[in-house]
């Protein structure tokens, strides 16, 4: 039985689109959803400043799945994003993850070096949203 669903987020067009059929299949299922963004440790931005963005990105989120009737928590991490993934969905109970791709680079043209990443390291069905 699926109970949550985590949707991993970064603010991309793409990753709305994953949230927004995330809220359709949590509807089906009645489950809740936790959407997730993972700040990058790689990233040089001011930590005050790319958390200020992921906040926003996340209350966006949370606002648009708590208008479509749908159960949400959230969850803000600093860390490795490819790989904290797995953390993140044991953490959070997840049974379902719905992930956006991004194709970038030769060796991650049809799946994305990101959504590549967690499909090889987290072990639960992934509904993975392209383009």
């Amino acid at each position: 039985m699926i109970s949550k669903i985590l949707v991993p987020i970064d603010g991309s067009p793409l990753s709305k689109k994953a949230t927004q059929k995330a809220v359709e299949l949590a509807g089906q299922l009645d489950a809740t959803i936790v959407i997730t963004h993972i700040m990058d440790q790689k990233n040089i931005e001011p930590y005050a400043e790319q958390e200020k963005n992921a906040q926003d990105i996340i209350k966006e989120m949370v606002n648009y799945v708590m208008s479509e009737d749908v159960a949400v928590e959230s969850m803000l991490l600093f860390g490795s994003p490819e790989y904290d993934i797995e953390k993140v969905a044991r953490k959070s109970e997840a049974d379902m993850v719905v992930l956006a791709t991004h194709g970038f680079g030769l060796k991650s043209k049809l799946l994305g070096s990101f959504s590549n990443a967690v499909v090889k390291y987290v072990k639960l069905p992934i509904v993975l949203i392209k383009e």
